[in-house]
């Protein structure tokens, strides 16, 4: 579903040595916000997909700006998750 709806992602993930997700278990559905407000997201999986080929940071600035929230008792060698 992915590749279908992103053109380019496997080859952008392949790039950097990542893999998809086995699956995906929950799609957040931002339409009533669109339809309501007339909000437009700017920070997506194209948008990310596309920083991360740039060699950029693919978090926005609000992500970025929030520290590591310390949900596991310690560092790991990998980042910020057990690998």
């Amino acid at each position: 579903m992915v590749a279908e709806r992103v053109p380019g992602a496997a080859v952008t993930l392949a790039t950097l040595q990542w893999r998809m997700l086995d699956d995906i278990d929950r799609v957040y559905v931002n339409e009533q916000a669109r339809r309501s407000l007339g909000w437009e997201p700017v920070y997506g999986f194209e948008r990310a997909l596309a920083d991360l080929a740039a060699g950029q940071d693919p978090r926005s600035p609000l992500a970025r700006s929030v520290p590591i929230k310390g949900y596991h008792g310690s560092r790991f060698a990998d980042g910020l998750f057990p690998v």
